[in-house]
């Protein structure tokens, strides 16, 4: 595999697979050599790489990880299925449908694994949560609330002018309801506000209305006002006609006190324990690896993806419309 963007997470995902058993990291890439060379240093010293398309020519390398910006990742996968290589894209593949239907259409055409990162979907947690809403055990679902708000230095980050901000991280909320409720969004209500840049809406409310009638309430802002505690405060829950289930990050696993601040470390997503990187993070990528192996679909797929920035999409034009908007059943 060859790893492509090695920003914070990319150099993660490097890390990540340069201890799965079943994966050989061949090369990562960097517009930086110097970043290149960091990275490099703490995953087994791959082949360095600042051209995503020498990489992509690397007749070794099968399948290729993409953690760029996001208006560079189709065009990157585009170019890797075209070699016939596996691609796994971090979330948000692409803001736009017709650059997801190119996707698509490319996958099938070049019979390659294609798996967004919908990297919650591998929490051990709202993977149980999932398991039991969709057997039954909370009894019919009567409602779905997720809110993401995220410290608002994030905000300022130029990735994040490219799209409504709904749509990032917002997506991981959209794709949980979803995936939870385990049928299609009939209608979006949706309202925005924008505090910091009245043009650009910071903060977000929506309200899905699911083909039986199931309710879901997506909440949304860029207010934590700093990073000493937890770069997010996140919350889900599911209540259903016989229990109810929640889950709240940060949560009480692990607090530290200092005499300068109080932390609450990530235990679930990707924690690093004894110097390996664990948790979420590298289930998602050890299930990408197995399902190339095995030759079958992965969990997330570009189908899920596509219904996420459906629903994410009418939920801007229903704030902007001031009116519900409706969605077509799935073709």
């Amino acid at each position: 595999m060859g790893v492509i963007g090695l920003g914070r997470f990319g150099a993660l995902h490097a890390r990540v697979l340069a201890q799965l058993p079943q994966v050989e990291l061949v090369g990562i890439c960097s517009r930086s050599e110097e970043r290149v060379g960091e990275v490099a240093a703490t995953c087994g010293e791959p082949r360095p790489y600042t051209d995503p398309a020498a990489l992509l020519a690397a007749p070794d390398i099968d399948a290729v990880d993409i953690v760029t910006e996001v208006d560079r990742h189709t065009e990157i996968a585009l170019a890797a299925m075209e070699r016939g290589k596996h691609v796994f894209c971090e979330i948000l593949v692409t803001p736009s449908p017709r650059e997801m239907d190119a996707l698509a259409q490319a996958a099938r055409a070049s019979d390659v694994v294609f798996m967004p990162g919908f990297l919650e979907r591998f929490d051990v947690r709202r993977a149980g949560l999932r398991k039991k809403a969709v057997e039954g055990s909370l009894g019919r679902l009567v409602s779905l609330y997720g809110r993401r708000n995220i410290w608002r230095g994030i905000l300022d980050e130029p990735r994040f002018e490219l799209y409504p901000l709904i749509l990032q991280p917002g997506i991981h909320t959209i794709d949980q309801l979803l995936w939870i409720a385990a049928e299609e969004v009939r209608e979006v209500y949706a309202r925005g506000r924008g505090i910091v840049d009245p043009a650009r809406p910071d903060t977000w409310w929506a309200m899905l209305t699911f083909e039986s009638g199931l309710l879901g309430v997506i909440e949304q802002s860029w207010f934590v006002p700093n990073r000493q505690l937890n770069w997010c405060d996140v919350r889900l829950e599911i209540v259903g006609t016989s229990g109810t289930a929640q889950i709240k990050e940060p949560g009480d696993a692990t607090w530290i006190w200092t005499e300068e601040t109080v932390e609450a470390p990530d235990t679930y997503l990707a924690p690093e324990v004894h110097g390996r990187i664990s948790g979420a993070l590298e289930a998602e990528l050890a299930h990408f690896a197995s399902c190339i192996a095995q030759g079958r679909a992965p969990l997330c797929t570009l189908q899920d993806a596509h219904e996420a920035l459906a629903v994410g999409l009418a939920i801007v034009e229903s704030a902007e419309r001031g009116a519900p908007v409706s969605l077509g059943a799935r073709s």
